[in-house]
């Protein structure tokens, strides 16, 4: 049944797409068309009829006689007749009158240029209220290619700009306007804005003082213009690099006297592990990784060296070694790490605390990844029958395998048994398929566990034959 109720979500899904889809390309085909008609000067809006009292009179239209058609065996009217001026006269007809209404139908286009224009405008309007100015900055370009002589179409989309502070282009927005319409106010402040962030507190200051000429109310462009001022270092007067102040009445500014603060000595003592990592006050050699540019890199091949692992707090058996000291170098550092390892596993374990979700779980985990030991002391203070709860649905095959191993590793240390933790784990949801992955190695891991759980657990057979079909043993 989910299936079906799937196969059947995905059909709608579908269907809704395409539907979406078809409506989006039905609404730019309208777009496209009502462009081009615009571009033409076609466009036509459908406005409801103008009523009116007034009459208009429908022009007279005189009847023309049908000129009569000359037969085919009348020659001599055959050569009588004009074919050029026939001509000329089809053509006229073709092109229409050329004085009057040729001025009125440029007339006619550039209204209706003027309208898609206005269109476009109150579309970038309305992504500006949006706070969408990509969209409306797009829309501006529209009507500006269509209208090129508006101041507010520059100044829109110099506020765009200005919003995304691009602050060159909104400045040169912000001139345009100016030029074409020098009392528009809104042009000058946005001007001011731009040359403000740009780091041109002189010019800005130049705007905002028209602005106040304009509208002498504006308290927005006086206070703006005195932070401007306050910056400037004027308070109010000219500035002391104003070009209008001859030289000898500039007055020179005084030296700044630099303070040298002398500040205090934070070396602090290096911990145990620091100085066990650096090699302090030891007989060894400590390899610290080199970090070369590509550039800088052996571009010869590389030698395959052949790592050894070291239980801690044993030696090396080296027979044809003649040289002891490294030997006994080796078991001094085995035993520092194994103490300095003790120490940071006790800090780290008073810290613990029990998860509530997987979230928590995991990012705990993964912090204490390669500690196999910090596992183990966090796993010991989760009580088992809260792992189901914790895992729900999260939990995942490495994650499992993980935990398997932790518990294995730890099974003397657990203040609870082992199976208990065996038990619980089967009672995640999605055991059973999670169990399906299970590596021999994870189930080598198990049957170790469960020979524990025989052995020193006393857990009974029917129990163990339980937990081994649980984990398909």
């Amino acid at each position: 049944m989910d299936k079906a109720f799937e196969i059947q979500k995905k059909a709608r899904d579908n269907v809704k797409t395409l539907h979406t889809y078809l409506t989006d390309l039905q609404n730019w085909e309208i777009e496209m068309k009502r462009k081009e008609a615009a571009l033409n000067g076609d466009l036509e809006q459908e406005l409801p009829p103008v009523r009116s009292k007034v009459k208009r009179e429908r022009p007279v239209q005189v009847k023309q006689k049908p000129e009569k058609k000359i037969v085919a065996s009348d020659y001599q009217a055959w050569e009588k007749f004009d074919a050029e001026k026939a001509c000329e006269e089809v053509d006229m007809a073709d092109l229409g009158p050329v004085s009057l209404d040729s001025k009125k139908s440029n007339k006619i286009k550039t209204e209706k240029l003027k309208e898609e224009a206005q269109y476009e405008k109150e579309r970038g309007n309305s992504f500006v209220k949006q706070e969408k100015w990509d969209e409306a900055i797009a829309c501006y370009n529209r009507a500006i290619e269509l209208v090129q002589d508006d101041a507010i179409y520059y100044a829109n989309r110099g506020l765009c700009y200005l919003k995304k502070d691009s602050l060159h282009q909104a400045e040169s927005d912000c001139t345009e306007a100016i030029r074409l319409d020098p009392t528009y106010v809104k042009a000058f402040q946005r001007r001011a804005s731009a040359r403000e962030k740009l780091g041109s507190l002189r010019a800005a200051s130049h705007d905002l003082s028209e602005v106040i000429r304009l509208e002498p109310h504006n308290m927005l462009a006086r206070q703006q213009l005195e932070c401007i001022k306050n910056r400037m270092g004027t308070k109010g007067a000219k500035s002391k690099s104003s070009p209008t102040t001859p030289p000898s009445e500039t007055k020179a500014a005084p030296e700044k006297k630099t303070k040298i603060v002398e500040l205090p000595d934070n070396k602090t003592e290096l911990s145990p592990l620091e100085k066990w990592r650096d090699g302090v006050h030891e007989n060894i050699t400590v390899i610290k990784p080199v970090k070369k540019p590509p550039h800088l890199r052996s571009k010869r091949a590389l030698k395959h060296i052949t790592i050894q692992e070291i239980p801690l707090g044993r030696t090396i058996d080296k027979s044809n070694d003649t040289n002891n000291n490294k030997s006994t170098n080796v078991t001094l550092a085995a035993d520092i790490q194994e103490k300095m390892v003790f120490n940071v596993n006790d800090k780290l374990k008073e810290s613990m605390v029990v998860p509530m979700n997987s979230v928590q779980f995991m990012s705990e985990w993964k912090y204490l990844k390669g500690n196999d030991r910090a596992r183990g002391d966090y796993l010991s203070i989760i009580p088992p029958d809260l792992l189901p709860s914790i895992f729900e649905n999260a939990l995942e095959s490495d994650v499992l395998s993980s935990v398997l191993r932790t518990v294995h590793n730890n099974m003397d240390r657990f203040p609870h048994s082992v199976a208990a933790y065996l038990k619980n784990i089967c009672r995640v949801k999605r055991f059973s398929a999670l169990a399906m992955f299970l590596s021999a190695i994870d189930k080598e891991l198990i049957n170790n566990m469960l020979k524990h759980c025989r052995d020193v657990e006393n857990l009974s057979e029917s129990e163990i034959t339980d937990l081994m079909n649980k984990y398909e043993l």
